[in-house]
């Protein structure tokens, strides 16, 4: 994390803090809350085990269990359609995460984290394990709002609708990639999703955000619900658009003197099909 997006995150968390902090004073921060921050700081402490981890195994893992705990503690049709698709993801992102360790082709992604991991401070590890939770309860905010309200508005079913369509784009798009990697894995992927548009699974996860954004239109009530909703979601599709950015650098970096490579940035784009 570097740039600009260290300044967004630093932004970031201290936007969350201070919701918390007024909905502390507002007598809104409810049980249930605590509970979501608890599961969070619970799924993210596998960075003690690797610190690489909590950015993968630690998302999936909170995701999951945060949502499941957001379903049983208030069942709606509602919750279950947000807090359901919440949970699919973080199920998604942990096997996408467990099959990708495991593929030889992203063995250089595990050496660098495990590089990493030797040398990270302590007082880092811990900042990263904070940080990255409170960021876990967040993102997760829609789904508690949603299941509070149990209402199934037009802005929830349709946020449910993008949810879906995100997580369905991110599923195929990384499948596709990983079989790529795994066929030829010093080699760009051009198939499928990967044709016209460089990073399809970015995409996915930005679709996926901006529905629970949707969610929280549907279902928050004051200003304060409404921040504690966007602000997650909202930091996730800027930290895509920069991967996606850092992506097409490295790429240029390993593939830009392939005249194949080059061919493939003309009829590509980054997140959407065209060009450059």
């Amino acid at each position: 994390m570097n740039g600009p997006l260290r300044i967004i995150f630093s932004v970031t968390l201290l936007l969350m803090w201070t919701v918390f902090g007024l909905s502390l004073a507002n007598d809104a921060w409810t049980t249930s809350n605590w509970l979501m921050l608890g599961l969070a700081f619970l799924g993210c402490s596998v960075i003690f085990i690797n610190f690489a981890y909590v950015f993968s195994y630690g998302y999936a893992i909170s995701m999951l269990i945060i949502h499941v705990a957001i379903l049983a503690l208030q069942p709606s049709l509602a919750a279950a359609l947000i807090a359901g698709l919440g949970a699919a993801y973080g199920a998604r992102l942990w096997r996408f995460t467990h099959v990708r360790y495991r593929n030889p082709a992203y063995g250089w992604i595990k050496a660098r984290g495990d590089k990493a991991d030797a040398t990270l401070p302590v007082a880092l590890r811990l900042y990263l394990w904070v940080a990255v939770s409170w960021l876990m309860t967040f993102t997760a905010m829609s789904a508690w709002r949603v299941s509070e309200s149990g209402v199934l508005t037009p802005w929830v079913a349709g946020g449910a609708l993008v949810m879906l369509t995100g997580l369905l784009l991110e599923t195929v798009a990384d499948q596709q990639k990983q079989a790529g990697k795994a066929r030829n894995p010093e080699s760009f992927v051009t198939n499928g999703l990967y044709r016209r548009v460089r990073h399809p699974n970015y995409v996915g996860e930005m679709i996926f955000q901006l529905g629970l954004m949707l969610d929280c239109i549907g279902s928050a009530r004051t200003w304060l619900e409404y921040a504690a909703c966007l602000i997650g979601p909202g930091y996730i599709v800027i930290l895509m658009y920069y991967a996606g950015v850092e992506a097409d650098e490295k790429q240029q970096h390993r593939y830009g003197a392939d005249p194949a490579y080059g061919e493939y940035r003309q009829r590509s784009g980054a997140f959407f099909p065209g060009r450059g």
